[in-house]
């Protein structure tokens, strides 16, 4: 994929995101299905990872994909990352919907701004 069409996969996404963010809070937060990096259908679980400190280990979480799966694109490992936090915050029951978009949207852009 060409820079560009990196950024614009990119602008997509935050997009998304940000609509996600003017949707009405009675709306339980909904997790996109995890998607293979390499097309093997297998999808490593990070969540072990994820769920202590997430901000803090997106770096090393990302260079680890990005080993594992040397073809894939930035938006790709983006788009990966997101899809495996978002089951994790889902799952905490101490958190608001509002509580639980907000994290997700906060690991997004560190996500975002990790790979690019």
């Amino acid at each position: 994929m060409t820079p560009r069409a990196d950024r614009l996969l990119f602008a997509l996404l935050v997009a998304g995101l940000a609509f996600g963010a003017v949707a009405p809070a009675a709306h339980a937060l909904e997790c996109p299905t995890l998607q293979s990096l390499d097309g093997s259908g297998k999808t490593p679980d990070l969540t072990a990872q994820l769920s202590k400190d997430p901000l803090r280990q997106v770096p090393g979480v990302l260079g680890a994909l990005r080993e594992q799966f040397p073809n894939a694109s930035k938006p790709q490992l983006v788009n990966y990352l997101i899809a495996a936090y978002c089951p994790v915050v889902k799952a905490d029951t101490a958190l608001s919907e509002e509580e639980k978009q907000a994290r997700v949207r906060e690991f997004a852009d560190k996500v975002v701004s990790s790979a690019f």
